[in-house]
């Protein structure tokens, strides 16, 4: 977090005192989300940064995140153009519970959410979060695994280029943003744009469940 310098003269008192509200907000925010959990579903092939970034952001938060996977001690990740390097599975999907967890994160790369979505075990428990409204976050290629659901129409949603098509077809309002928030569901286009996309995710991570609950849980 960046630290606010705050100026002494008369004429920024009351740009002084906003500042220290958004200081104390921020804290709050932080204390919220301390041993919140957090579920990263993957499969091998997920682009390296997009699930190393979230999961440092999340940890130096106090959050507790683990590493979902249908592997079951290792997942693999993609860099770029080549196969990279291996993460421990802190769960087997087979023995996951998403009622567990408070957020699901969802990172990207062409062969895991391809992998993912084939999967019926991985989208019943991508469902979960869309059904009871808890925060979801999904960066590059990841939004494809949520097409699977059937819940995604009328849902605003941003995506890598070249799934637009796939989202438009299963009823998103598809934006060229760095990062699109509605209602917990969390989307950004590519690695550069992790640094709003973790910063949103925190954020939705200590505002929690949404009162939106069950709005979303039809099909197209």
């Amino acid at each position: 977090m960046k630290e606010l310098k705050i100026q002494n003269n008369s004429d920024s008192e009351a740009q002084s005192s906003g500042l220290v509200f958004v200081v104390a907000i921020k804290k709050i925010i932080m204390k919220d989300i301390r041993n919140k959990k957090v579920a990263i579903l993957t499969e091998n092939g997920f682009e390296e940064v997009e699930l190393t970034s979230p999961f440092n952001q999340l940890e130096q938060a106090g959050v507790i995140a683990h590493i979902i996977s249908p592997q079951k001690d290792k997942v693999k990740a993609w860099a770029h153009d080549h196969w990279s390097i291996e993460l421990p599975v802190d769960k087997n999907l087979e023995e996951a519970n998403p009622e567990d967890y408070d957020m699901l994160v969802l990172p990207g790369g062409v062969l895991n959410p391809d992998k993912l979505r084939l999967n019926k075990k991985a989208v019943a428990f991508v469902q979960h979060f869309l059904e009871q409204a808890k925060p979801l976050a999904a960066i590059c290629h990841g939004p494809q695994t949520l097409i699977e659901t059937g819940m995604l129409d009328g849902r605003t949603m941003t995506s890598y280029w070249s799934i637009k098509t796939d989202l438009v077809n299963a009823g998103v309002n598809w934006v060229d943003k760095e990062v699109v928030v509605d209602n917990g569901l969390i989307t950004s286009r590519s690695p550069q744009d992790l640094e709003a996309f973790n910063k949103k995710m925190i954020e939705e991570l200590a505002e929690g469940q949404h009162a939106t609950k069950g709005q979303f849980t039809h099909s197209k």
